[in-house]
């Protein structure tokens, strides 16, 4: 509200009563001023680390990595993980014999005497980049009755002169598997191979692609809505220009994607997943994800664990710190348990995580209370984000703690979340997709690509194949 300075002449023609209304007027206001500035000076700036914004949204102003902790975990790969180690192979495509110089400083000749095998070193090289061509001849049979019978070409041999299988599976696999731009794909085919295919040729390519691969497709969207736990994200893309979003759903072995208009209801169901899902849906805490009810829920603890590092900022309270440490400490015990070979928590350590839970959420609602209403006040009270966070961990808690409880869920929802992740890439090398048509063809693909590398499967060759078809 503007004030307006009242003249002299105003002030010296107001009786007392009205000068006592303007001092508490401007009380009033003066209180509400410095609020807000306390609020101001007190905000803490959201990042990566203590909210659900991402990397990409950190800027210039990325924090740095945090320092190793000392004698936690030793130098070099640890325990569990599946190192690659180079082995020779026992029929070289091309061996080198190396022999001594021709005469020994007895002046012997050595290229006359027998040798023996000494140590062997295999380098592995990839072929020197060329084009080839194959001509398809058609023959021509004559019958004795006179019928002329042809040859048939393969399919995918095309009037005249044709890209193959193999070239055009690897321009789509650089496009839609490591985001390489159209230009940019044209440009290293006409470098390493010289061919030179348009960017409309390869474009025409990625539908082609996409309408042979389709079945396969519709049949993930069946894998993952009959699974027992399935995670699920969105992100926001651009499609002729417009905001459109991504929709993710994956288990550990089938990644399926679509893109809409919207981000809530109409877009999930329109996915055709969620609508008859039966399992448990991992997500983090989006509204519309609730509107499903015939499946259970699992909220990410990674989103809690940012936002309870924001809370700490903000509050500089305790129960941040402590409910960082119990959900982490649930997550240890369950992993050393499985280790152990057990199937679920004892009981003990159950119950008291449970109670450490309650305890240090109750602390945080007594030391951020929640705001009641004034008596005349209309529609909810805004509350402080520290407040809501509390709220949401109170009345969720069956859907916070579930990985304590049923070990097929998992502590976060990390797998949507990297399966998000390459959309950026995607943007920051396109700016989007021009039609819809493109980020149709982009979901199938990307989903094609995904599922092959989680099922340990080259998605060239699922590519070469559909060309092939």
């Amino acid at each position: 509200m503007e004030l307006r300075r009242p003249a002299q002449t105003e002030l010296d023609q107001m009786s007392p009563e009205e000068k006592d209304r303007l001092i508490m007027m401007l009380f009033d206001t003066l209180n509400d001023l410095e609020k807000r500035v306390q609020a101001f000076e007190s905000k803490i700036e959201k990042n990566s680390q203590n909210s659900s914004k991402p990397p990409s949204s950190d800027g210039l102003k990325k924090s740095a990595a945090q320092p190793r902790e000392r004698g936690k975990r030793s130098s070099g790969g640890q325990t569990g993980h599946k190192g690659v180690t180079r082995q020779m192979v026992n029929n070289p495509d091309v061996t080198v014999d190396l022999y001594p110089p021709s005469q020994c400083a007895c002046g012997v000749l050595l290229e006359n005497l027998p040798s023996t095998l000494g140590e062997r070193r295999q380098q592995i090289e990839i072929p020197s980049p060329k084009h080839e061509v194959t001509e398809y001849r058609q023959r021509l049979v004559t019958c004795t009755c006179g019928r002329v019978h042809p040859g048939e070409f393969p399919s995918h041999v095309t009037p005249h002169v044709s890209y193959g299988p193999r070239l055009k599976s690897y321009a789509v696999g650089l496009v839609l598997g490591h985001f390489i731009s159209l230009k940019r794909v044209c440009s290293l085919l006409a470098d390493q191979y010289e061919v030179n295919p348009s960017d409309g040729t390869i474009q025409n390519w990625l539908v082609a692609a996409s309408e042979h691969l389709k079945p396969e497709y519709e049949d993930y969207r069946d894998t993952i809505r009959h699974s027992d736990v399935a995670h699920f994200d969105e992100s926001g893309l651009r499609v002729n220009g417009q905001l459109n979003w991504l929709h993710v759903a994956t288990t550990e072995t089938t990644v399926y994607y679509s893109s809409h208009a919207k981000r809530g209801l109409l877009a999930m169901n329109d996915a055709g997943i969620l609508p008859d899902f039966k399992g448990c849906a991992v997500h983090d805490h989006w509204k519309s994800y609730w509107n499903y009810t015939e499946c259970s829920h699992s909220l990410c603890n990674s989103h809690h664990l940012r936002e309870l590092a924001y809370c700490e900022e903000l509050t500089g309270h305790y129960w941040p710190i402590a409910l960082r440490k119990i959900l982490l400490t649930g997550k240890e015990a369950v992993a050393t348990a499985r280790q152990a070979g057990q199937t679920a928590l004892d009981a003990e350590i159950l119950e008291q995580l449970m109670n450490q839970y309650d305890r240090q959420v109750a602390n945080g609602l007594a030391a951020c209370p929640i705001k009641q209403p004034a008596p005349d006040q209309k529609g909810r009270v805004k509350q402080d984000e520290a407040t809501n966070l509390l709220i949401r961990l109170r009345d969720y808690k069956e859907q916070t703690l579930k990985f304590l409880t049923d070990w097929r869920v998992p502590f976060d929802n990390n797998l949507a979340e990297r399966m998000v992740r390459p959309i950026k890439v995607k943007l920051k090398v396109s700016g989007g997709f021009r039609a819809a048509g493109g980020s149709e063809a982009f979901c199938i693909l990307r989903s094609i690509w995904e599922t092959n590398k989680l099922q340990n499967r080259n998605p060239f060759d699922t590519f070469r194949f559909a060309f092939a078809a």
